[in-house]
Order: C-alpha cells, then sequence, then structure tokens
C-alpha cells in the first residue's frame, strides 16, 4: 500500500489485529506510515503480525488482551500509550461468529461478551483521552447481518446490531467533541470465519480489500462505510419489505455456518 499522509506517525490500536480482517487493517495502518498497536487473546498470531509489520519496515507493538474484559482493555490501552503515543484512531475488529440456533446460553454469552463488550471497552478506554485532546477517531466492525436477522443467526445478528446502534450513539454524542466515529458494514469478507461452502459460493471481499476500505473511510471521515454494494442494497431493501415478505425472503437466503477455525 502507497503511504497516505493521513496515516502517517499516527498511533493506531487495533482489536482483533492478529487475524482476519484486524490483521489486515493493521499491516495496511502499518504500510501508510501508522503506529500500531494490536490486541489479541492469541499470542503466537499476534507475534507473526507484529514481527511481519517490522519485517516490512513498519512500527508495531503487541499486547495479550481479553476484549470482553474491561481491565484487560484498559491495561492494553496504556501499555500502547506509553509504547507508540496518544491514539489517535481506534478500530475495533474483533468479533467471533457462532451458530445459535437451537439457542445455546452459553455460546450466545460468548458471542456478546466479545462483539459487544469488545467494541464498548475499547472505546472506555480510548475516549477519555480523545475528549480531552478534543481529537480522535473511533472505528467499529459492524455487519450488514446487523441490519437484518438471519437463520441460525440471531445472537450475531443481534451482535452487530448492537455495534450500530452504539456508535452511532456514541457519534451523535460526542460529535461536537471533536471526535469522528466511523461504523462498517461489511458482506461476507474471506477471513478465518467464513466456511468453505460461503467460499465456493462466490461474491466475498478479500481482507484485504475490506481493509482498504476502511481505512480510506476513516481517512475521509464517513460515518459508515457499507461493501461489497450489491449485499449491502439487497439488505438494506430487504429491511424496508413488510415483515411477512421480508420473513420469507431471509429464510431462504443461504445459512451462515460455524467455520472450523472461527
Amino acid at each position: 500500500m502507497i503511504p497516505h499522509r493521513f496515516w502517517d506517525g499516527k498511533s493506531v490500536i487495533v482489536t482483533g489485529g492478529s487475524s482476519g480482517i484486524g490483521r489486515a487493517v493493521a499491516i495496511a495502518v502499518a504500510a501508510s506510515g501508522g503506529r500500531v498497536g494490536i490486541v489479541s487473546r492469541h499470542a503466537e498470531r499476534q507475534r507473526d503480525t507484529v514481527e511481519a509489520i517490522r519485517a516490512a519496515g513498519g512500527t508495531a507493538a503487541g499486547e495479550i488482551a481479553d476484549v470482553a474484559e474491561m481491565d484487560d482493555m484498559a491495561r492494553a490501552v496504556s501499555a500502547f500509550e506509553r509504547s507508540l503515543g496518544s491514539c489517535d484512531v481506534a478500530i475495533a475488529c474483533a468479533g467471533i461468529h457462532r451458530i445459535s440456533w437451537p439457542l445455546d446460553p452459553v455460546t450466545a454469552t460468548e458471542v456478546i461478551d466479545v462483539n459487544v463488550k469488545g467494541c464498548v471497552h475499547l472505546a472506555a478506554a480510548v475516549l477519555p483521552a480523545m475528549l480531552h485532546r478534543r481529537r480522535g477517531h473511533l472505528c467499529g466492525i459492524a455487519s450488514i447481518a446487523g441490519v437484518v436477522g438471519l437463520p441460525g443467526n440471531a445472537v450475531y445478528c443481534a451482535s452487530k446490531a448492537a455495534i450500530i446502534a452504539f456508535l452511532e450513539g456514541v457519534r451523535l454524542d460526542a460529535g461536537d467533541s471533536g471526535i469522528q466515529v466511523t461504523t462498517v458494514f461489511p458482506g461476507v469478507v474471506d477471513t478465518p470465519m467464513v466456511t468453505q461452502a460461503e467460499r465456493d459460493a462466490g461474491g466475498l471481499v478479500s481482507a484485504t480489500e475490506a481493509a482498504r476500505i476502511i481505512l480510506r473511510s476513516i481517512e475521509r471521515g464517513r460515518a459508515e462505510a457499507w461493501f461489497p454494494t450489491r449485499t449491502a442494497i439487497a439488505a438494506r431493501a430487504a429491511r424496508s419489505l413488510p415483515p411477512l415478505v421480508r420473513d420469507w425472503f431471509l429464510r431462504r437466503q443461504p445459512r451462515l455456518d460455524e467455520a472450523d477455525g472461527g
């Protein structure tokens, strides 16, 4: 990626930065001149990502932390701000996908803890300093699945809907304080969360392309980023249908299954 002046010298924290969209985002930010702090629960994958960035001439640091734990997240952010400087951009990429039908409360809690609490805890850790400086950018990876319900995915869809509402509320509250907020609505991105059947069906966006769109949206100060276009249009159209018609349509959509490594 060609370095972009927007990212040059910025301190950027990425949760879930050791795989999938988070890893692609971390690599893209570093390639564009940013200093990247990667939060992950997976030590080996995090180390591999940090080393890959450094080998390419970028600046990166890693902190092992569970985003579902507020104290863990606060500790990681404090460590990054000491080593990389005050956080300019925070990107909540940490997320998991689990099938939720039949409904299992343990699985449901795990999804909510990582997807929703992870985003909230990152925001809570970085916003006080951003508000004090009256500048900063918060970005969260939601999903087009947060706009409509999908068979077998009630909890996953609910977790993404919660992120959408949370970030919109933060944007309303913090907008007058110089803080920008971007909500990302990806369709199916080719990451370890995706099954081979979903890959075979086509229409996936690569993690690298997703990272490019996310960075560009932050650079341009966009409130929302939707991709791919065809999936975004279909989801918005489905949302506008009468409930009975929408249910009939959504029941016939391919079910998002649980990948072995998701």
